[in-house]
């Protein structure tokens, strides 16, 4: 599928306007770099769309109890503070400063990683974060990290079921203490 086609479609649909914006044509290049393998006809590929235009997105029941930690809360605080203070969510160092946004709580970096596309795609896989910022967008970003935020805090609170499926107890994404990087004296 070419660009040409996805803004045609999107069109189509309602979804864009015409004359298709500059902004827009970044966003549809974005996206096909992003989604352009994983779609194979242009409905798939709207349908996709439509999933990064919602303002909230569904996570799955284990999921959301994985989340279910005072730490991975912080964090995504954290996330959505560092997404607001920037002023393009292109080509961000997300490799580095995930990472290191993750240690000041704690948290391993892939579960980290795991914890922030859960949060804003409700799916384990997906195209790479840095693709996925830009097509979110500010709002989105930070709509979905505090729609997740408040789900825990106020749904049931931050404690976790104590037992998963078959019985097996469950854990949350635990958090660790992070590394003494002090040299001795």
């Amino acid at each position: 599928m070419t660009a040409g086609e996805l803004a045609t479609a999107m069109q189509r649909a309602g979804l864009l306007e015409e004359p298709v914006p500059p902004a827009a044509e970044r966003w549809i290049a974005t996206f096909l770099l992003a989604f352009g393998s994983r779609c194979a006809t242009v409905d798939e590929a709207l349908g996709e769309v439509a999933l990064l235009r919602a303002e909230a997105t569904t996570i799955p029941a284990l999921e959301l109890e994985r989340l279910r930690n005072r730490q991975v809360v912080f964090f995504l605080d954290a996330v959505s503070q560092y997404v607001d203070a920037q002023a393009e969510l292109r080509d961000l160092p997300l490799a580095s400063d995930v990472p290191a946004i993750a240690d000041e709580f704690g948290i391993a970096h892939d579960d980290a990683f795991a914890a922030l596309r859960m949060a804003l795609t409700g799916r384990a896989e997906g195209p790479p974060l840095e693709l996925l910022f830009p097509l979110l967008g500010h709002e989105r970003v930070m709509i979905r990290v505090g729609a997740v935020s408040s789900r825990l805090l106020h749904g049931r609170g931050l404690e976790p079921i104590a037992y998963g499926p078959g019985g097996v107890p469950f854990e949350t994404i635990q958090a660790q203490k992070p590394p003494d990087t002090r040299r001795g004296s």
